[in-house]
């Protein structure tokens, strides 16, 4: 039997979730743009800056695919994770991965117009991809909560 209150905890969470990852998106587009103003070079600082991206890019992948409430019992991560927000978070892999796609192959194409570095283009299509798959993740769960944009 599970117990009520690891439901009214999953149900609390699951609606900040909602509300959450639309902002998270716009953050990481923020920050697309910050990094995009001042291209990298070879300083430290710039080692930073990449490295922080890669750690904020690959923590924002591993909670779309696990449903993140890492630090929560099982109980809870169990009924955050139910079969709808399944659905939504395969719905939302399946549009960040056509974004990253249609990003890869709109670079390929302007590649003889609008030179770039291989580290801007791959940032390009995994920006694409990230963005995309939150918003749609997001937009979802805050349809299966009955919000509206």
């Amino acid at each position: 039997m599970t117990d009520p209150n690891d439901i009214n905890t999953a149900d609390q969470l699951g609606r900040r979730r909602a509300r959450i990852l639309p902002v998270l998106a716009l953050f990481f587009l923020i920050q697309q743009t910050s990094f995009f103003s001042n291209p990298p070079a070879e300083r430290a600082v710039d080692h930073v800056r990449i490295g922080a991206w890669v750690l904020m890019t690959a923590v924002i992948v591993l909670m779309l695919q696990t449903g993140g409430s890492w630090f929560r019992s099982p109980a809870v991560r169990a009924a955050l994770d139910d079969e709808p927000t399944r659905a939504n978070r395969a719905s939302a892999f399946h549009w960040g991965f056509m974004a990253a796609v249609l990003s890869g192959m709109t670079i390929y194409t302007l590649l003889g117009v609008a030179p770039m570095t291989a580290r801007e283009a791959i940032h390009l299509v995994v920006s694409a991809g990230i963005i995309v798959a939150l918003l749609r993740f997001g937009f979802l769960e805050r349809r299966d909560y009955g919000w509206t944009w």
